[in-house]
């Protein structure tokens, strides 16, 4: 278990970010492929009754199956694998392990909603990964990662993130965590969520 919070900034070289940057928004190609975006309507909740319909835009890279295996999704997941090598090795480990991997894109709404999308874990069912969450570009919507590790009435927060390019978060993920819809900026992220390997 990571009992930390990492922060680090410029994570990667400029280089590397400007090139994460360019392929998400459309302005770059990838081994020749336009990257696609796909419709959620909930970033948190995706066609769920009763989710808080904040609608986003999505891409899954490596989907994590009910019979907790994983599934490369798409031609982008290698594209990210030295930023989450870099992670690994940054933890110790000998190898980046990846169990899932998602991108989200969202716009700010003219909506009235609650301060916070709704707290969750990204795996239910283990507790034995680890949260690589990479900012593509600057905007507002922190990321908020709470000291709770289930559903709570009362969530207390462990530690605030703002969304800064080239920024990385990396946090245990048994920490329930959510993020603030943003208000002013298009707000993208890569999140990943890895196995604990061998140091």
């Amino acid at each position: 278990m990571l009992n930390r919070i990492i922060v680090i900034d410029d994570f990667i070289d400029k280089n590397y970010q400007e090139q994460i940057k360019n392929t998400l928004m459309g302005e770059e190609t990838f081994n020749d492929f336009d990257f696609p975006w796909f419709y959620n309507d909930d970033v948190t909740e995706a066609f769920q009754e009763g989710n808080q319909g904040r609608p986003c835009l999505s891409h899954v890279y490596l989907e994590y199956g009910e019979d907790e295996e994983s599934y490369v999704n798409s031609e982008f997941h290698d594209f990210f694998m030295p930023l989450l090598n870099r992670a690994a090795f940054r933890l110790q480990q000998r190898e980046a392990l990846p169990l899932q991997g998602r991108s989200f894109l969202q716009f700010p709404l003219n909506l009235e909603y609650k301060d916070l999308d709704t707290p969750h874990l990204d795996i239910d069912d283990r507790d034995d990964y680890y949260i690589v969450l990479y900012y593509v570009c600057d905007s507002d919507g922190d990321t908020v990662i709470f000291n709770e590790t289930v559903e709570s009435e009362r969530y207390t927060v462990k530690q605030r993130v703002s969304p800064k390019q080239g920024r990385v978060v990396i946090f245990d993920g048994s920490l329930m965590h959510t993020a603030q819809q943003p208000k002013n900026n298009v707000r993208c992220v890569v999140n990943y969520n890895l196995e604990y390997g061998r140091y």
